[in-house]
């Protein structure tokens, strides 16, 4: 079952424009499925796919300099110098050969106008040094991420997206208002029971899209141990920057108990045992092959935003219930884990919705006291949204404490604060004409 993505929009737009169009993501995610679905309905004179992965195929490139050339005239039937309409060759795994980003940088300089270039690799970190290096300035970058909750929704036939990507347009707008909320609640009431309880489901359920399709729910922990396993063993071994395949293991297993927590460069290297520096380099590659990510503290001096402590999240909580040992939920709940699940959950489904567009929104989080703090700022056209994420059912007025401080102590600094947010497991309401109560059940 092939679904619609949240980033298929923009996979769209970007196959349209005459800029080579580079997807990267972790493995699994679905880049070359997306992909293959969009060209399904090209002719096949007017496109061929190559995957990198091929050690033929690679050993075809490196002794025939001409051959991804000759693959191309093969298709069209003619010689490339009298291609006068779009062709389009999507190049899988291409971080495989480096030799083939040259090859596409010489046909795209040549012949760029026509021939329209999609390239895609499970290493995301390789395929974006290589595309750096060579391709610098003929690119459009997209990021692919496991499902949001509201393709989960789609998979399990509970809903489409359209309440998800009216909330999420809303908020990245600034544009949300509380009559606007209402008639959602009202159009998807009659579904809110079976999201909810997929949200539930979601708090230690992996959201890669084999584990819908291919896997069965029994089946699922060995196949996110056998994933972790070749995330670290095959695609991270081949990055050169790691030394020392354990001691980034241990990094990864590391972070995944700081989930939702501040990061100390010092405290996380010496859990880890290794030294800082490697310690900070292994975080950095942690972040670029798009298994997790850091949240920077809100400042509106930039310069400070960067010095201060981060937050570590997860694209995919099954992976941190996986690194955890697989703990049984009930344990969750008794330590107040479940907070952090649920934070992760909520933060991670923000990103993988607002992360293509055309003018990402940029997210953070403030605190001014470990008693006071929001746990997302987003940043979006000019407009500043606060966003509190509890995992509660019941509405207390103390969650008002960390949004009524941040406007406080921002009040002369001229934030534009079209409203706030509390995204919660209750139900809609509005404590006040600029602060919404977001059920969850919304994101799905």
């Amino acid at each position: 079952m092939v679904i619609e993505r949240v980033y298929n929009k923009y996979l769209k737009k970007s196959l349209d424009n005459s800029l080579i169009t580079v997807l990267i993501g972790p493995r699994q995610v679905g880049k070359t499925t997306s992909v293959n679905a969009f060209l399904g309905g090209i002719k096949p004179r007017r496109k061929f796919y190559l995957n990198m992965d091929s050690s033929f195929e690679r050993e075809k490139v490196k002794t025939n300099e001409r051959y991804l050339e000759e693959l191309i005239e093969g298709a069209l039937g003619f010689r490339l110098n009298l291609l006068k309409e779009r062709f389009y060759i999507f190049i899988d795994e291409a971080q495989k050969l480096p030799l083939i980003f040259e090859l596409i940088k010489i046909l795209y300089d040549k012949y760029g106008r026509y021939l329209k270039f999609i390239v895609s690799g499970s290493s995301s970190l390789e395929l974006l040094d290589k595309t750096a290096e060579t391709l610098a300035g003929r690119v459009e970058i997209l990021r692919a991420y496991p499902f949001s909750m509201s393709e989960a929704s789609v998979y399990e036939r509970i809903d489409d997206f359209s309440c998800a990507e009216s909330l999420y347009g809303g908020i990245f707008s600034g544009s949300l208002t509380a009559k606007k909320l209402s008639h959602l609640v009202e159009e998807f009431k009659p579904k809110s029971g079976k999201k909810t309880q997929l949200i539930d489901k979601l708090l230690t359920r992996s959201l890669f899209p084999p584990t819908f399709s291919k896997i069965s729910e029994d089946g699922i922990p060995r196949w996110l141990v056998d994933y972790i396993d070749t995330y670290i063993e095959k695609d991270m071994r081949s990055v050169k920057d790691i030394g020392n395949i354990e001691g980034y293991r241990r990094v990864i297993v590391q972070l995944a108990s700081r989930m939702g927590s501040l990061l100390e460069y010092h405290q996380l290297a010496n859990d880890s045992g290794i030294n800082q520096v490697t310690t900070k380099k292994y975080v950095t590659i942690w972040q670029e092959s798009l298994i997790g990510f850091l949240l920077s503290p809100f400042f509106l001096n930039i310069s400070t935003r960067i010095k201060k402590s981060r937050k570590v999240y997860f694209c995919d909580n099954g992976i941190v219930w996986a690194l955890a040992g697989f703990k049984e939920r009930k344990l969750i709940e008794t330590s107040n884990e479940s907070g952090h699940y649920f934070e992760n959950l909520v933060i991670s489904d923000f990103i993988k919705w607002g992360i293509n567009q055309e003018m990402p929104p940029s997210f953070c989080f403030w605190e001014k006291s470990q008693a006071s703090e929001i746990d997302l700022i987003v940043n979006t056209k000019g407009m500043t949204i606060p966003i509190e994420i509890k995992y509660s059912k019941a509405w207390n007025k103390n969650y008002l404490h960390g949004l009524d401080l941040f406007k406080e102590k921002h009040k002369n600094e001229g934030l534009n604060i079209p409203f706030s947010l509390i995204i919660y497991r209750g139900d809609f309401f509005a404590p006040r004409e600029d602060i919404f109560c977001v059920p969850a059940w919304m994101l799905c």
